[in-house]
């Protein structure tokens, strides 16, 4: 059974009362805190073998400022990277074994 759903027993039986959702609620984090935590991100990712670079960057900087959509960004960035590992493979295909 849902959370907010209750059962109330009448004289006809059973019947389910629901009740309404609550507000999905707001992110209260100050921007000091979505920096920290964006930082800490950035910081695991490097740690990871991730290297930032200016293409990145202004991607990153476009979904900010509203030009694009994150699934647009997302988009761009699978297909850098689908485009990346073909490079490295043709690269290992041209190299003798």
């Amino acid at each position: 059974m849902n959370q907010g759903t209750t059962i109330r027993l009448t004289s006809k039986g059973p019947r389910y009362i629901l009740s309404r959702m609550k507000p999905h609620p707001k992110d209260a984090r100050s921007d000091a805190e979505k920096a920290r935590d964006t930082a800490g991100i950035v910081g695991s990712l490097k740690h990871e073998g991730y290297v930032q670079n200016a293409d990145d960057e202004a991607i990153h900087q476009k979904v900010k400022r509203g030009e694009i959509t994150s699934d647009e960004a997302i988009e761009l960035f699978a297909q850098r990277g689908l485009e990346r590992e073909r490079k490295a493979l043709a690269r290992q295909r041209k190299q003798p074994a």
